[in-house]
C-alpha cells in the first residue's frame, strides 16, 4: 500500500468549495499513478511502448464531503488480479478518517486488445 498526499485546491471543487464528484477520480488517477512508480512499474515507460492500462469499472461510495483547503490522503492498495485486469482501492482519508473509497477496474492492452498481464504488476498481488 502507498499514501498519496495533496491540497485541496479551487480547482478541484464546486462551487460550494466541495471537492467536485469527478475529481475524486483524478485525485485516485494521481494516486494510481505514485502506486505503480513507488512499486517500480514505469506506467509511461508502458505507453511509450503502446501498452495502456484503461480503467473498465469504477465504483465510489462518497461517505463525506472533501472540502476546499483540507489536505487529503490517498490510500492505495492492490485488491484483486485477473489474467488481463486489476483491481485497485482507495481510500481517501482527511485526519485519518474516511471521505470516500474508490474501486477501479484495469485491463492492460496493447493494439486494443487485451494482453496478460507482466509478472512485475501480477507480484504486487502476491501472485
Amino acid at each position: 500500500m502507498i499514501s498519496y498526499k495533496t491540497r485541496i485546491y479551487y480547482d478541484d471543487t464546486d462551487a460550494g468549495g466541495v471537492v467536485y464528484y469527478a475529481n475524486y477520480l483524478k485525485l485516485c488517477e494521481r494516486a494510481k499513478q505514485e502506486f505503480f512508480l513507488q512499486n517500480g512499474i514505469d506506467l509511461f515507460k508502458l505507453h511509450n511502448e503502446g501498452v495502456l492500462l484503461v480503467v473498465s469499472r469504477v465504483n465510489a461510495y462518497y461517505k463525506k464531503p472533501i472540502y476546499l483547503g483540507e489536505y487529503v490522503e490517498v490510500d492505495v492498495e492492490a485488491s484483486e488480479v485477473k489474467n488481463a485486469s486489476l483491481t485497485l482501492k482507495f481510500n481517501l482519508l482527511v485526519n485519518k478518517e474516511i471521505r470516500a473509497t474508490v474501486d477501479i477496474l484495469s485491463a492492460l492492452i496493447k493494439d486494443s486488445k487485451p494482453i496478460k498481464l507482466p509478472q512485475s504488476i501480477r507480484q504486487l498481488y502476491g501472485k
